[in-house]
């Protein structure tokens, strides 16, 4: 039989790292953020492009919650197990192996800072485990 993946499920996965974003480098997390990167508010709005940035952000999260539906139905058909906490940990497993490991060539080889590291992957594992639970429970 082959995976055809809940569309309505993947769009709406896709919106959560926007929703999370917003929070996390707005209110949260954005004095701070704005202080590792070195930035005023007004620098980083000089040459920002919200369209851009926003539609190219929205279309690599529906890439991310695409693949992730698909880890966790391979998750799924290998240990037959569905529901928050294997979406969760199927997430927190892509996280691990993908998202921390490339994003530390950024500290390694363009002299980011490790703190600023620490606080975009943080961000990054907060959505995926998000999105993991909601992709999940909603198959």
């Amino acid at each position: 039989m082959e995976y055809v993946p809940n569309f309505l499920a993947i769009l709406v996965a896709g919106l959560i790292p926007m929703l999370v974003g917003s929070m996390w480098y707005g209110p949260v997390f954005g004095k701070k953020w704005l202080e590792m990167v070195g930035k005023t508010e007004e620098e980083i709005k000089e040459n920002f492009n919200p369209i851009k940035a926003y539609v190219f952000s929205f279309v690599m999260s529906l890439i991310m919650a695409y693949v992730l539906a698909h880890i966790l139905e391979a998750w799924n058909v290998a240990y037959a197990t569905t529901g928050i906490w294997y979406g969760m940990q199927g997430a927190f497993w892509a996280w691990l192996g993908f998202a921390l490991t490339i994003g530390y060539q950024h500290v390694a080889w363009n002299d980011q800072k490790l703190s600023l590291y620490a606080l975009n992957m943080a961000y990054n594992l907060v959505c995926l485990l998000a999105m993991g639970a909601l992709l999940g429970v909603w198959r």
